[in-house]
């Protein structure tokens, strides 16, 4: 069921009132387009590796959840009432394509969509799964070498009982999942609840403004590997490059700095980051939130042809004091061969992670080396596009073209076992997806990169650098201080 509300609201305003009311709501913003927040979750997935857990948070989710147990039956270790433990063990074919349709924690994510229900056609968003795609998911498929430390789940997902959609109008309606049932008591009980917490979503919202800004308190940001450290990695990498074991790989660092108030620093972001995504995410592993510029994976309705698409981003400048500035940085990085053939060789690894799930013939570049400029640096942007194949969903567009190459490297899984050699800490949602998907088929995820994660009053923003054979280590080590610098300056750190 839905209502539609009076007036325009922005999401950001909503966001906040949901947390003053002690709520932990998931908010994805895609500018110029639509914001989706989960108010209230029905279900919630977490998983790590081969084993998962999905838990009922509501009434409505422990009925769903008997659905779940029954499409994933071969997989469950154990069951409650409220929680469901799964086990999907690896398969170790050395076919690739046997590797990747092989079961895996995504297809716990695709049970619970499934459960709830037919899809109302008026509204694509009647079921909504939102949540995290950690970098490290590629174990539930890949034998890689162990991970560095770190306890981030590879799955945090959230089946929507409650969500508010917001137009790029301002126009807003919230919604609410009423679980159906063949007993006429609990079908009845069930919608009543829907109905209640219709209306009190729907009074939050009304009453929603948007709190005040609030200047940043100066902080020192420290990163886990200091300048000479990174360029060490830098010189590292290269020296597999000149082996021939990699073309490219993608290492990173950590910058921490405290923060007591993360959607406080999320909203001061935004304001001054307006980047293609913003999102925010209480995961229960600490509060993620950013302004990324870059496209995981998107599923949208063209017509009756579903299209997947990606949209690699590799090549960076930082912005110019003026325009004239401005104007000469974004000349000398389309000038650049190094940062022109690296992008182009990472839209041939998007091209080819397409290729796994459109129709034959239809996939193409539908943009090529197109300069976008956001609050702090520039980027060489393309976008790769095709039809989806019959038969396949989000979740196969997932496992096609999950990790993006722009945050892992070419060939990818040789530079993951690289990066996780180099990297003195796990990447947790780092480098993975955020996003949704919803009923209808539809998806959109951003790469978490330009982000927070924020656990015990200290933020970890982590920042990388594409690593090529002519890569000057200096200038590696100083993308990443620029790629990091307008999350710390919302913290209120310089990089």
């Amino acid at each position: 069921m839905s209502r539609r509300l009076t007036g325009t609201h922005d999401p950001l305003a909503l966001h906040a009132a949901l947390v003053a009311k002690g709520r932990r709501p998931f908010l994805f913003r895609r500018t110029g387009q639509r914001a989706l927040i989960v108010a209230d979750s029905a279900l919630r997935l977490e998983a790590t590796g081969p084993d998962a857990r999905i838990c009922a948070v509501s009434e409505g989710g422990a009925l769903l959840l008997e659905a779940v147990a029954e499409r994933l039956a071969a997989h469950v270790t154990d069951r409650s009432d409220s929680d469901l433990s799964l086990h999907f063990p690896r398969c170790d074919d050395p076919d690739e394509e046997a590797r990747a349709a092989a079961p895996t924690a995504l297809d716990a994510l695709r049970a619970m969509i499934a459960a709830a229900g037919p899809i109302d056609g008026d509204e694509p968003f009647a079921t909504l799964a939102a949540g995290i795609i950690g970098f490290d998911h590629v174990d539930m498929v890949e034998d890689l070498p162990p991970r560095p430390t770190g306890d981030f789940p590879d799955l945090v997902f959230l089946l929507a009982e409650t969500a508010i959609v917001v137009e790029a109008s301002g126009a807003a309606r919230v919604l609410a999942m009423a679980v159906g049932s063949d007993d006429e008591k609990t079908a009845h009980r069930q919608h009543h609840l829907a109905a209640d917490r219709l209306a009190n979503l729907s009074a939050i919202c009304e009453h929603a403004r948007a709190p005040a800004p609030v200047l940043a308190e100066p902080v020192s940001a420290a990163p886990d590997l200091d300048d000479a450290a990174f360029e060490a990695t830098v010189v590292r990498l290269k020296e597999h490059i000149t082996a021939g074991d990699i073309f490219q790989a993608v290492p990173s660092r950590v910058f921490r700095a405290p923060c007591d108030a993360p959607d406080v620093a999320f909203r001061r972001l935004v304001a001054a980051d307006p980047s293609a995504y913003h999102y925010c995410f209480d995961s229960g592993h600490g509060v993620l939130f950013g302004a990324s510029p870059e496209t995981a994976v998107e599923l949208a309705w063209r017509g009756d042809d579903m299209i997947v698409s990606v949209s690699p981003i590799a090549g960076t400048r930082p912005r110019g004091v003026t325009p004239d500035e401005d104007d000469r940085f974004e000349a000398d990085l389309r000038l650049d061969a190094k940062e022109v053939a690296e992008h182009l060789m990472l839209v041939d690894l998007a091209r080819n992670d397409v290729a796994r799930v459109a129709v034959p013939g239809t996939r193409r570049v539908s943009r090529l080396l197109a300069v976008e400029r956001f609050a702090r640096v520039m980027h060489l942007v393309s976008t790769v596009e095709g039809r989806l194949a019959d038969g396949a969903d989000a979740i196969d567009a997932v496992r096609a073209c999950l990790n993006v190459g722009t945050l892992s490297g070419a060939p990818k899984l040789r530079a993951i076992e690289l990066i996780r050699s180099v990297e003195r800490s796990a990447r947790g949602p780092y480098g993975g997806a955020i996003g949704w998907i919803a009923g209808n088929g539809e998806m959109d995820s951003a790469v978490v990169i330009r982000s927070a994660l924020v656990r015990d009053g200290v933020a970890e923003v982590r920042a990388g650098a594409g690593v090529v054979a002519d890569s000057v280590p200096a200038a590696e080590a100083a993308e990443t201080r620029a790629k990091a610098s307008a999350v710390l300056a919302a913290l209120g750190a310089a990089a």
